[in-house]
């Protein structure tokens, strides 16, 4: 009899075990790497209801990694490491490729949702960007780890010629009388490239056809 008593207790503590599993362990969201957060302020909980403890508010278009989900909750972990749960309502899930022809259509896309963004020395993230950061930003979030300087960019990747560019390629320029390497854009087509001007303010679009981009135009490197 007691023997049995101990087999009933062994299966009790087992199915408690897994049923708490599988509260607390969400689906993995393999297939979603990244999420793109849609709301202003949205709130980052400790566990996924709404009466849990907020741990922080996050701004409109960071980017965040998903790491599971579970009843229209995601668990993410933000670029400082934070992790916790966002509501699903607020997150917009994507899998993103850097290849060639749509994939790259998808980082102009992305790119363009930062237009207007004030520009901010020595930022990178969607408060205020500075060149490469704006262009580091946007490959992040296509799962490209771009080195931080415009300089160290332009040595990035494989050599394009100014006639061979193609959408997503990376622009450098020259300015502001340097003799190096001082400036960064993404080739949007047309072109047309897309970059944080110091000069403008803020993430804006440009010409390399004709004026000041085209005179301080200085090499292209191409993502692989």
């Amino acid at each position: 009899m007691r023997t049995y008593s101990r087999f009933l207790l062994g299966i009790s503590v087992l199915s408690t075990s897994l049923m708490l599993a599988g509260f607390f362990n969400p689906v993995l969201a393999d297939e979603f790497p990244r999420g793109i957060v849609t709301g202003d302020n949205v709130n980052l909980r400790e566990d996924p209801s709404l009466d849990s403890k907020v741990i922080t508010q996050v701004d409109i278009n960071n980017v965040v990694m998903v790491l599971g989900k579970t009843d229209g909750w995601y668990q993410v972990k933000l670029s400082d490491g934070r992790e916790g749960w966002m509501s699903a309502s607020y997150v917009s899930l994507g899998k993103e490729d850097v290849s060639r022809g749509n994939g790259l259509r998808d980082i102009v896309d992305f790119a363009e949702r930062f237009l207007g963004v004030k520009y901010a020395y020595g930022g990178s993230s969607p408060k205020g960007f500075d060149c490469s950061g704006f262009v580091s930003y946007v490959y992040k979030n296509f799962g490209v780890e771009l080195p931080r300087t415009s300089l160290e960019q332009s040595r990035f990747g494989e050599a394009v010629d100014k006639e061979d560019l193609e959408v997503g390629d990376l622009v450098f320029f020259k300015t502001l009388g340097s003799k190096r390497i001082n400036h960064v854009g993404i080739y949007i087509g047309d072109g047309n490239f897309i970059h944080s001007s110091s000069g403008g303010d803020e993430v804006r679009i440009d010409t390399l056809l004709s004026g000041y981009y085209n005179d301080h135009y200085a090499a292209a490197r191409r993502v692989k």
